[in-house]
């Protein structure tokens, strides 16, 4: 890859990082602050300021493997309490960024029928691309976010459903959500060096292409990697 390609391919990730890290938090803000936990307008939740949402290694995670996680907005356990409102919440940021892939995929494809070009590169055709890399991270990160790792929204539902049969199961691996993150590191890893195998995108691909195919209308699979950019593009 050209060193200007690569160069370009980074710098549109800043206003796709910029879209889709603070999307997917509001998206949580948004459905406690509707099932009645007011307190997180006051925590920021709807602040335009992406600086309040974006978190160091979230951001180094885009970079690097194109995923990543941003600061939460804090939720009061006595205003969201049932299992289904905090279902609902864990659902809101996926759901945030669904909506914002949907919305911007309309006008990408509106933009390609109407022989708009997309291209990384110096020109007319660096507009519709920037827009589909802010598709590319909102579906990427919906994706992640729903993996069952402590941390991410998938665990917190699987967390919110079982709890109460093995609370001391969930105490243990919350206590050892550091170790349990080096492990799914170095399995990644391992399978990437020693197999050749992107173990992310086997992963990931249940919520990826789907969402995909619903906001791009077609798939080719997520892969990792900023020279990868153009995974569902046909």
């Amino acid at each position: 890859m050209r060193f200007t390609d690569l160069l370009i391919r980074l710098l549109l990730l800043v206003p796709a990082v910029v879209v889709a890290i603070p999307v997917h938090e509001m998206g949580h803000a948004a459905v406690a602050y509707l099932l009645g936990d007011r307190s997180v307008r006051y925590f920021g939740g709807f602040n335009p300021d992406p600086r309040r949402y974006l978190e160091p290694v979230g951001v180094l995670a885009v970079a690097l493997a194109l995923v990543g996680w941003g600061r939460r907005v804090p939720v009061q356990s006595n205003r969201i309490n049932t299992t289904l409102q905090k279902v609902l919440v864990e659902l809101g940021g996926p759901a945030a960024n669904l909506a914002v892939a949907i919305v911007l995929g309309f006008v990408f494809l509106a933009g390609r029928r109407a022989g708009l070009p997309a291209y990384y590169d110096f020109g007319p055709g660096l507009l519709l691309a920037a827009i589909y890399v802010i598709i590319f991270l909102n579906l990427s990160i919906l994706a992640f976010q729903l993996l069952p790792i402590p941390g991410l929204d998938g665990w917190n539902i699987i967390e919110t459903l079982f709890r109460s049969r093995n609370p001391r199961f969930f105490f243990d691996v919350s206590v050892r959500r550091r170790e349990v993150w080096a492990g799914c590191f170095i399995v990644l890893i391992a399978f990437q060096f020693l197999g050749h195998v992107n173990l992310l995108w086997y992963v990931m691909a249940p919520f990826y292409e789907p969402a995909s195919l619903i906001s791009l209308h077609t798939c080719d699979g997520y892969q990792t990697g900023i020279s990868a950019l153009i995974p569902c593009l046909v």
